[in-house]
């Protein structure tokens, strides 16, 4: 029995051993083909970035996006260093984000998202300006926009391509995102946002009527406002300025 036991064991052993070289050298050969693979595939012509494909573009000029991805063809599609050129986008003031996906063996695809304007801004010229806060030159399309107009700020404020944090500029945006959340449709009719001395004022062409808002408290004030606009429209003396600023009562005057 015990001659038995260790031939066996010795089998065994062997086994093991020859487990192991087998598995030593399966993964020597893959390492190997994995170095063949990769210098192929980083080295050959047939990997270089042929096609740059531009997706989501509407209001910005093509021509302009092309030109800054224009040096990524010629890299090899697995080492070019597609960040770069996707911070070279995001950095134009039109555009929010940009995401980027490789498609083997020759095309990079940028998908680019777009910053929707929710207003016009006028100084010494007209700007657009998303919900962000971020500032958009005017271009041949804005003044076929039908979008509310802030007035009443310092063009030392609007710089196209940045955030505009000047407190009156962020408050009319956070008056008109009320307006567009509970107004029922009054947002559509805002023509003009004015920031004074007084804070904001908001013209609506269709109620025929001026809302005095203040500098803060923007959303309880229009609450209050929309919470009586129908009792305010059967009133002749609702057509004129509608002062919301005081606690618990709305004044109205005839007198814009």
């Amino acid at each position: 029995m015990g001659i038995v036991s260790t031939e066996a064991e010795r089998k065994r052993t062997l086994r093991a051993r020859a487990r192991r070289v087998i598995a030593v050298f399966i993964v020597g050969v893959l390492i190997v083909a994995s170095l063949y693979l990769y210098d192929y595939v980083t080295t050959a012509d047939r990997f270089a970035v042929e096609h740059v494909e531009l997706s989501g573009l509407s209001r910005i000029d093509r021509s302009e996006m092309e030109r800054l991805v224009a040096d990524l063809k010629g890299h090899n599609i697995l080492l070019a260093p597609l960040d770069v050129y996707e911070a070279r986008l995001e950095a134009h003031p039109r555009i929010a984000s940009v995401s980027v996906r490789r498609v083997l063996p020759d095309r990079v695809v940028y998908v680019v998202l777009e910053r929707e304007p929710v207003a016009l801004v006028f100084t010494d010229r007209y700007y657009e300006i998303d919900a962000d806060g971020v500032v958009m030159p005017g271009d041949a399309y804005t003044g076929m926009l039908d979008l509310p107009t802030i007035t009443g700020v310092s063009a030392r404020d609007v710089k196209a391509g940045r955030v505009c944090d000047q407190p009156l500029v962020r408050g009319a945006l956070e008056a008109l995102r009320v307006c567009r959340h509970i107004g029922r449709g009054f947002a559509e009719d805002i023509s003009e946002v004015r920031a004074s001395e007084v804070g904001l004022s908001i013209r609506s062409l269709k109620d025929d009527c001026v809302l005095l808002v203040g500098d803060v408290d923007f959303e309880k004030r229009l609450r209050k406002f929309f919470l009586l606009r129908d009792e305010l429209a059967r009133r002749d003396s609702a057509r004129g300025l509608i002062d919301l600023r005081f606690d618990n009562q709305v004044v109205l005057r005839s007198d814009i």
